[in-house]
Parts: structure tokens; sequence; C-alpha cells
């Protein structure tokens, strides 16, 4: 579901999924969750595979950026289609996250 890789000190996970939902939510956040046991300072989680997240899916990303915070790493996100860009700025969630037209915007700032 969630592929990672290292570039530069980065954590670079890509979601593999076109959905996620409250059928593999669950999946999701331990996935995400098991990425970040050995607190990368910085994560970057692209989600160009994405076309849709439920609301689930949105609470495991706020839960995701809680646990990247508590430990002082950052989160950003990168490549995100006009249909989930519109649903961030709908649900306000634009303002939480740190968001970048692509993954090398994102490694570059």
């Amino acid at each position: 579901m969630i592929s990672k890789k290292e570039v530069n000190g980065v954590l670079l996970l890509t979601v593999e999924q076109e959905r996620v939902d409250m059928v593999i939510s669950r999946q999701f956040k331990e996935e995400l969750l098991e990425s970040i046991q050995e607190k990368p300072a910085n994560v970057i989680l692209n989600l160009s595979n994405v076309q849709y997240l439920d609301s689930s899916a949105l609470g495991t990303l706020v839960a995701f950026l809680r646990e990247i915070k508590k430990y002082g790493g950052t989160l950003k996100l990168c490549s995100l289609s006009s249909t989930l860009m519109t649903l961030m700025s709908l649900s306000k969630l634009d303002a939480m996250f740190k968001i970048y037209d692509t993954c090398e915007e994102a490694l570059g700032s």
C-alpha cells in the first residue's frame, strides 16, 4: 500500500492505492505509523496515485502529522490531484499541511 525510500536523508513515502477509504484506512494508518518508528526528521508523503480520500483517511493524515510533530519532525505532502486539493481546501486541512505541487519541490524546500 505504501512504498518507502530515502532520498538525501528524507523519508519519501508513496501511497500506491487509488482510493483510501474506511475499508483500508486501518492498514493505511498502521503502515504510516510503522514507517516513522525510527523518527525520521523529514517525511514527504507522495499522493500522486491517490484519487480519493474519505474522512477516515483524512483523520489518519492528521494523526500522522501529529505523531511526526510530537518528536519534532516535519511532514510535507506532494503531488495531490486537483480533486484532493479541493478536498483539502474545503476541509481547511490545506492550512495544516505543507503541500507541494511535486515531490521535487518538496525535496528542495
